[in-house]
Protein backbone atom coordinates (compact mmCIF):
# COMPACT_ATOMS: atom_id res chain seq x y z
CA UNK A 1 0.00 0.00 0.00
CA UNK A 2 1.50 3.29 -0.84
CA UNK A 3 1.76 5.62 1.63
CA UNK A 4 0.31 8.51 0.30
CA UNK A 5 -0.36 12.06 2.22
CA UNK A 6 -1.55 15.03 1.17
CA UNK A 7 -1.35 18.56 2.33
CA UNK A 8 -4.15 20.58 1.49
CA UNK A 9 -3.88 23.67 3.95
CA UNK A 10 -0.89 25.29 5.68
CA UNK A 11 -1.89 27.17 9.09
CA UNK A 12 -1.20 30.65 9.16
CA UNK A 13 1.01 29.98 12.30
CA UNK A 14 3.30 27.80 10.27
CA UNK A 15 3.30 30.68 7.70
CA UNK A 16 4.10 33.53 10.04
CA UNK A 17 6.60 33.63 12.99
CA UNK A 18 5.86 35.61 16.02
CA UNK A 19 7.47 39.10 16.67
CA UNK A 20 9.69 37.72 19.17
CA UNK A 21 11.08 34.12 18.63
CA UNK A 22 12.59 32.48 21.77
CA UNK A 23 16.28 33.83 22.42
CA UNK A 24 19.29 32.38 24.35
CA UNK A 25 21.52 35.29 26.04
CA UNK A 26 24.82 36.05 24.54
CA UNK A 27 27.72 34.64 26.55
CA UNK A 28 29.34 38.53 26.37
CA UNK A 29 26.43 40.71 26.30
CA UNK A 30 28.06 43.92 25.14
CA UNK A 31 25.55 47.10 24.56
CA UNK A 32 21.96 47.24 23.57
CA UNK A 33 22.18 47.84 19.43
CA UNK A 34 19.07 48.98 17.18
CA UNK A 35 18.37 48.01 13.64
CA UNK A 36 15.42 49.85 11.91
CA UNK A 37 14.99 46.95 9.06
CA UNK A 38 13.58 47.17 5.39
CA UNK A 39 12.87 44.47 3.55
CA UNK A 40 12.35 44.95 -0.14
CA UNK A 41 11.33 42.78 -2.66
CA UNK A 42 13.59 43.19 -5.91
CA UNK A 43 11.97 40.41 -7.89
CA UNK A 44 8.70 42.04 -8.88
CA UNK A 45 6.91 39.28 -7.11
CA UNK A 46 5.20 41.51 -4.52
CA UNK A 47 4.35 44.01 -6.89
CA UNK A 48 5.89 46.41 -9.31
CA UNK A 49 9.44 46.11 -8.16
CA UNK A 50 11.18 47.31 -5.45
CA UNK A 51 8.61 46.84 -2.98
CA UNK A 52 7.97 47.06 0.64
CA UNK A 53 7.46 42.99 2.20
CA UNK A 54 5.02 42.79 4.34
CA UNK A 55 4.95 40.14 6.51
CA UNK A 56 8.34 38.47 5.98
CA UNK A 57 9.93 36.68 8.77
CA UNK A 58 13.09 37.51 9.96
CA UNK A 59 15.38 35.37 11.36
CA UNK A 60 18.94 37.12 13.31
CA UNK A 61 21.43 34.72 15.08
CA UNK A 62 25.80 35.13 15.57
CA UNK A 63 28.06 32.99 14.81
CA UNK A 64 30.27 34.55 17.00
CA UNK A 65 28.01 33.59 20.29
CA UNK A 66 24.89 32.23 21.42
CA UNK A 67 22.22 34.36 20.32
CA UNK A 68 18.85 33.77 18.05
CA UNK A 69 15.80 35.81 17.80
CA UNK A 70 12.80 35.58 15.22
CA UNK A 71 10.91 39.33 13.98
CA UNK A 72 8.60 40.10 11.87
CA UNK A 73 8.18 42.64 9.12
CA UNK A 74 5.10 45.19 9.61
CA UNK A 75 2.94 46.56 6.79
CA UNK A 76 5.06 48.98 5.33
CA UNK A 77 8.26 46.22 4.95
CA UNK A 78 9.84 47.80 8.41
CA UNK A 79 11.31 45.56 11.39
CA UNK A 80 12.62 46.74 14.56
CA UNK A 81 15.69 44.10 15.67
CA UNK A 82 16.48 45.61 19.23
CA UNK A 83 18.27 44.27 21.98
CA UNK A 84 21.08 43.42 19.97
CA UNK A 85 24.74 43.02 21.96
CA UNK A 86 27.36 44.19 19.68
CA UNK A 87 28.83 40.96 16.90
CA UNK A 88 28.61 39.97 14.15
CA UNK A 89 25.05 38.80 13.26
CA UNK A 90 23.82 36.81 10.09
CA UNK A 91 20.43 37.91 9.19
CA UNK A 92 18.02 36.17 6.81
CA UNK A 93 14.21 36.93 5.44
CA UNK A 94 12.06 34.86 4.34
CA UNK A 95 8.14 35.11 2.65
CA UNK A 96 6.35 32.09 1.68
CA UNK A 97 3.76 31.85 -0.74
CA UNK A 98 2.45 28.26 -1.00
CA UNK A 99 -0.87 28.76 -3.16
CA UNK A 100 1.71 29.99 -5.90
CA UNK A 101 4.28 27.57 -5.34
CA UNK A 102 7.12 30.43 -4.74
CA UNK A 103 9.11 31.82 -2.10
CA UNK A 104 11.33 35.24 -1.85
CA UNK A 105 14.24 34.85 -0.19
CA UNK A 106 17.04 37.05 1.44
CA UNK A 107 20.32 36.96 3.33
CA UNK A 108 23.13 39.68 4.58
CA UNK A 109 25.44 39.65 7.57
CA UNK A 110 26.03 42.67 9.91
CA UNK A 111 28.38 43.59 12.39
CA UNK A 112 27.24 45.89 14.90
CA UNK A 113 30.09 47.81 17.66
CA UNK A 114 28.08 50.50 18.82
CA UNK A 115 24.80 51.96 16.75
CA UNK A 116 22.08 52.56 19.29
CA UNK A 117 19.73 53.10 16.18
CA UNK A 118 20.42 51.92 12.74
CA UNK A 119 18.94 51.48 9.73
CA UNK A 120 19.31 49.02 7.20
CA UNK A 121 17.95 46.93 4.19
CA UNK A 122 17.77 43.29 3.07
CA UNK A 123 17.21 42.79 -0.72
CA UNK A 124 14.98 39.45 -1.16
CA UNK A 125 14.51 37.72 -4.55
CA UNK A 126 11.79 35.18 -6.03
CA UNK A 127 12.72 31.66 -6.04
CA UNK A 128 10.54 29.14 -7.04
CA UNK A 129 9.99 26.15 -4.63
CA UNK A 130 11.64 23.43 -5.87
CA UNK A 131 8.90 20.22 -7.82
CA UNK A 132 10.64 17.04 -6.41
CA UNK A 133 12.69 17.28 -3.34
CA UNK A 134 14.38 15.26 -0.32
CA UNK A 135 11.79 16.48 2.12
CA UNK A 136 13.26 14.48 5.50
CA UNK A 137 15.70 12.24 5.98
CA UNK A 138 16.27 9.93 9.16
CA UNK A 139 19.63 8.79 9.80
CA UNK A 140 20.80 9.06 13.24
CA UNK A 141 19.73 5.48 14.69
CA UNK A 142 17.07 5.33 17.37
CA UNK A 143 19.11 2.82 20.53
CA UNK A 144 22.25 3.62 21.90
CA UNK A 145 22.63 0.62 24.00
CA UNK A 146 21.43 -1.81 21.11
CA UNK A 147 23.64 0.66 18.32
CA UNK A 148 19.92 0.11 16.30
CA UNK A 149 20.07 2.37 13.11
CA UNK A 150 18.25 -0.13 10.82
CA UNK A 151 14.83 2.15 10.71
CA UNK A 152 16.67 4.65 8.35
CA UNK A 153 14.55 6.59 5.37
CA UNK A 154 14.35 9.22 3.23
CA UNK A 155 11.41 10.85 1.82
CA UNK A 156 10.12 12.47 -1.22
CA UNK A 157 7.53 15.10 -1.58
CA UNK A 158 5.66 16.61 -4.82
CA UNK A 159 5.35 20.21 -4.36
CA UNK A 160 4.03 20.91 -8.19
CA UNK A 161 0.78 20.79 -9.18
CA UNK A 162 1.91 18.51 -11.93
CA UNK A 163 2.13 14.57 -11.62
CA UNK A 164 5.79 13.57 -11.28
CA UNK A 165 7.20 10.00 -12.11
CA UNK A 166 10.11 8.44 -10.56
CA UNK A 167 11.12 6.11 -12.82
CA UNK A 168 14.84 5.17 -13.37
CA UNK A 169 15.28 8.40 -10.73
CA UNK A 170 18.68 7.70 -8.33
CA UNK A 171 18.66 8.31 -4.70
CA UNK A 172 22.38 8.27 -3.88
CA UNK A 173 24.56 8.27 -0.72
CA UNK A 174 27.87 9.91 -1.15
CA UNK A 175 31.07 9.88 0.33
CA UNK A 176 34.47 11.22 0.38
CA UNK A 177 37.44 9.61 -0.32
CA UNK A 178 41.13 9.55 1.46
CA UNK A 179 42.53 11.26 -1.66
CA UNK A 180 40.30 14.60 -0.22
CA UNK A 181 38.07 15.22 -3.85
CA UNK A 182 37.72 19.40 -3.87
CA UNK A 183 33.57 19.50 -4.86
CA UNK A 184 33.95 22.33 -6.15
CA UNK A 185 36.36 21.47 -8.78
CA UNK A 186 34.31 18.97 -10.16
CA UNK A 187 31.18 18.78 -12.10
CA UNK A 188 30.10 15.36 -10.60
CA UNK A 189 29.08 14.02 -7.04
CA UNK A 190 30.60 11.26 -5.83
CA UNK A 191 28.04 8.03 -5.14
CA UNK A 192 28.85 5.61 -2.51
CA UNK A 193 25.51 3.65 -2.42
CA UNK A 194 23.50 4.24 -5.54
CA UNK A 195 20.12 2.70 -6.15
CA UNK A 196 17.35 3.22 -8.85
CA UNK A 197 13.98 3.12 -9.07
CA UNK A 198 12.64 0.32 -11.51
CA UNK A 199 11.99 1.66 -15.59
CA UNK A 200 14.12 4.29 -17.89
CA UNK A 201 14.37 7.85 -16.71
CA UNK A 202 11.79 10.09 -18.69
CA UNK A 203 11.00 6.34 -20.88
CA UNK A 204 8.52 4.77 -18.91
CA UNK A 205 6.32 6.43 -16.81
CA UNK A 206 4.86 3.32 -14.28
CA UNK A 207 6.00 5.77 -10.86
CA UNK A 208 4.02 8.60 -10.62
CA UNK A 209 4.56 10.88 -7.47
CA UNK A 210 1.14 13.12 -7.26
CA UNK A 211 1.08 16.73 -6.88
CA UNK A 212 1.15 17.24 -2.58
CA UNK A 213 2.21 13.32 -1.81
CA UNK A 214 4.99 11.67 -0.18
CA UNK A 215 6.58 8.47 -0.28
CA UNK A 216 8.64 6.90 1.52
CA UNK A 217 11.80 4.87 1.07
CA UNK A 218 12.97 2.74 3.88
CA UNK A 219 16.53 0.84 4.28
CA UNK A 220 13.87 -1.87 5.69
CA UNK A 221 10.30 -1.61 5.45
CA UNK A 222 9.17 -3.47 8.80
CA UNK A 223 7.95 -2.42 11.89
CA UNK A 224 11.27 -1.76 13.94
CA UNK A 225 9.57 -0.14 16.66
CA UNK A 226 9.51 -3.69 18.40
CA UNK A 227 12.84 -3.18 18.65
CA UNK A 228 13.21 0.19 20.81
CA UNK A 229 10.53 3.00 22.24
CA UNK A 230 11.55 5.51 19.68
CA UNK A 231 12.33 3.35 16.48
CA UNK A 232 10.44 4.19 13.40
CA UNK A 233 7.62 1.68 12.33
CA UNK A 234 8.49 1.52 8.35
CA UNK A 235 5.76 -1.30 7.37
CA UNK A 236 3.60 1.08 5.00
CA UNK A 237 6.72 1.96 3.27
CA UNK A 238 6.22 2.97 -0.35
CA UNK A 239 9.49 1.59 -1.31
CA UNK A 240 13.04 -0.68 0.32
CA UNK A 241 16.28 -0.53 -0.64
CA UNK A 242 17.11 -4.10 -1.38
CA UNK A 243 20.51 -5.14 -2.20
CA UNK A 244 20.65 -9.06 -3.39
CA UNK A 245 24.55 -8.93 -3.90
CA UNK A 246 24.53 -9.21 0.30
CA UNK A 247 22.17 -10.96 3.14
CA UNK A 248 19.61 -7.51 3.08
CA UNK A 249 16.33 -8.10 4.30
CA UNK A 250 13.71 -8.41 1.86
CA UNK A 251 9.69 -7.33 2.35
CA UNK A 252 8.27 -8.66 -0.06
CA UNK A 253 5.13 -6.62 -0.26
CA UNK A 254 7.24 -3.70 -0.72
CA UNK A 255 8.94 -2.94 -4.03
CA UNK A 256 12.70 -2.70 -3.89
CA UNK A 257 15.02 -0.49 -5.30
CA UNK A 258 18.43 -1.92 -6.85
CA UNK A 259 21.35 -1.35 -6.42
CA UNK A 260 23.78 0.36 -9.10
CA UNK A 261 27.22 0.31 -7.17
CA UNK A 262 28.88 -2.77 -6.93
CA UNK A 263 28.47 -3.49 -3.13
CA UNK A 264 26.99 -6.07 -1.21
CA UNK A 265 25.95 -3.43 1.26
CA UNK A 266 22.14 -2.22 2.02
CA UNK A 267 21.89 1.15 1.60
CA UNK A 268 22.56 2.85 4.89
CA UNK A 269 23.26 6.82 6.05
CA UNK A 270 26.19 7.95 8.10
CA UNK A 271 24.81 8.27 11.76
CA UNK A 272 26.94 11.89 11.58
CA UNK A 273 28.15 13.10 8.56
CA UNK A 274 27.08 12.39 4.76
CA UNK A 275 25.02 13.95 1.76
CA UNK A 276 21.97 12.32 0.02
CA UNK A 277 20.79 13.11 -3.39
CA UNK A 278 17.98 12.47 -5.73
CA UNK A 279 19.27 12.50 -9.64
CA UNK A 280 17.46 11.65 -12.70
CA UNK A 281 19.49 8.97 -13.60
CA UNK A 282 20.04 9.75 -17.09
CA UNK A 283 23.69 10.05 -17.01
CA UNK A 284 26.08 8.65 -14.77
CA UNK A 285 29.73 6.52 -15.16
CA UNK A 286 32.24 4.28 -12.67
CA UNK A 287 34.84 6.05 -11.23
CA UNK A 288 38.17 4.53 -9.32
CA UNK A 289 39.49 6.27 -6.46
CA UNK A 290 42.99 5.26 -4.66
CA UNK A 291 42.07 4.45 -0.85
CA UNK A 292 45.21 4.08 1.09
CA UNK A 293 43.66 1.89 3.78
CA UNK A 294 43.47 -0.79 1.59
CA UNK A 295 45.96 0.32 -0.81
CA UNK A 296 44.31 -0.25 -4.32
CA UNK A 297 41.93 1.53 -5.68
CA UNK A 298 38.22 1.50 -5.44
CA UNK A 299 35.00 1.99 -7.30
CA UNK A 300 32.70 5.14 -7.03
CA UNK A 301 30.10 6.14 -8.85
CA UNK A 302 30.01 9.44 -10.90
CA UNK A 303 26.81 11.63 -10.49
CA UNK A 304 26.59 14.63 -13.14
CA UNK A 305 25.68 17.80 -11.64
CA UNK A 306 23.19 18.15 -14.52
CA UNK A 307 21.30 15.18 -13.31
CA UNK A 308 20.63 16.32 -9.34
CA UNK A 309 17.73 17.47 -8.69
CA UNK A 310 18.06 18.06 -4.97
CA UNK A 311 20.70 17.43 -2.41
CA UNK A 312 21.04 17.46 1.13
CA UNK A 313 24.28 17.37 3.06
CA UNK A 314 23.78 16.96 6.80
CA UNK A 315 26.73 16.88 9.90
CA UNK A 316 26.47 17.21 13.23
CA UNK A 317 29.75 19.12 12.94
CA UNK A 318 29.33 22.58 11.28
CA UNK A 319 32.95 22.61 10.83
CA UNK A 320 33.73 19.23 8.91
CA UNK A 321 34.80 19.00 5.57
CA UNK A 322 32.36 19.06 2.68
CA UNK A 323 31.20 16.32 0.42
CA UNK A 324 29.01 18.20 -1.82
CA UNK A 325 29.69 21.65 -4.06
CA UNK A 326 27.72 24.46 -2.25
CA UNK A 327 26.02 24.67 -6.08
CA UNK A 328 24.33 22.03 -4.54
CA UNK A 329 23.89 22.20 -0.99
CA UNK A 330 25.48 25.44 0.52
CA UNK A 331 25.10 24.01 4.29
CA UNK A 332 24.20 21.81 6.46
CA UNK A 333 21.23 20.06 8.45
CA UNK A 334 21.29 18.59 11.63
CA UNK A 335 24.06 20.35 13.52
CA UNK A 336 24.39 19.47 17.36
CA UNK A 337 22.16 16.45 16.28
CA UNK A 338 23.50 13.10 18.64
CA UNK A 339 23.51 9.85 17.34
CA UNK A 340 20.60 7.60 18.04
CA UNK A 341 19.01 10.18 19.39
CA UNK A 342 15.75 8.68 17.30
CA UNK A 343 15.30 12.38 15.73
CA UNK A 344 15.17 13.25 12.05
CA UNK A 345 15.92 16.51 9.86
CA UNK A 346 13.09 17.82 7.71
CA UNK A 347 12.10 20.52 5.72
CA UNK A 348 10.71 23.90 7.60
CA UNK A 349 7.82 23.92 4.71
CA UNK A 350 7.48 20.80 2.18
CA UNK A 351 9.30 22.04 -0.65
CA UNK A 352 11.01 24.75 0.51
CA UNK A 353 14.41 24.72 -1.31
CA UNK A 354 17.07 27.77 -1.31
CA UNK A 355 19.97 24.95 -1.27
CA UNK A 356 21.02 25.99 1.93
CA UNK A 357 20.17 23.09 4.37
CA UNK A 358 21.25 25.15 7.44
CA UNK A 359 17.87 27.30 6.39
CA UNK A 360 15.86 24.90 4.87
CA UNK A 361 16.05 21.74 7.61
CA UNK A 362 15.14 21.49 10.96
CA UNK A 363 15.49 18.76 13.34
CA UNK A 364 12.29 17.21 14.37
CA UNK A 365 11.57 14.28 17.16
CA UNK A 366 9.96 12.06 16.14
CA UNK A 367 10.28 11.36 12.69
CA UNK A 368 7.35 11.39 10.41
CA UNK A 369 7.64 8.97 7.20
CA UNK A 370 4.75 10.07 4.79
CA UNK A 371 4.47 13.48 7.01
CA UNK A 372 1.97 12.91 9.22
Amino acid sequence: MRMKVFITALSAAALLAPSCGEEERPSEPDGANAVRLLAVDTSSVEGTGWEPVSGATIRVSSPTFEFYKVYETGPTGWAMLDNLPAGVYRISAEKINQDENYMILGQKELSLVYEPHAVDSIFMNYQQSSPLVINEIYYAGCDYAKFYFYDQFIELYNSSSETRYLDGYFLVRTTQVAEVIDPEAEDYALGYYVFAFPGESGVTHDIPIEPGEFVVVAADAIDHSRFGARCVDLSGADWEFFNSLGSDYDNPAVPNLLPISNLTNDFSMNLAHTAVLLSDGTDWEYGMHFEPSVNDFKEYVHIPLTTILDGVEYSSNPDSDRYLTIRVDAGFAGVGMARYSGRSVQRRFPGLDSNNSSFDFEIIEPPTPGYQ
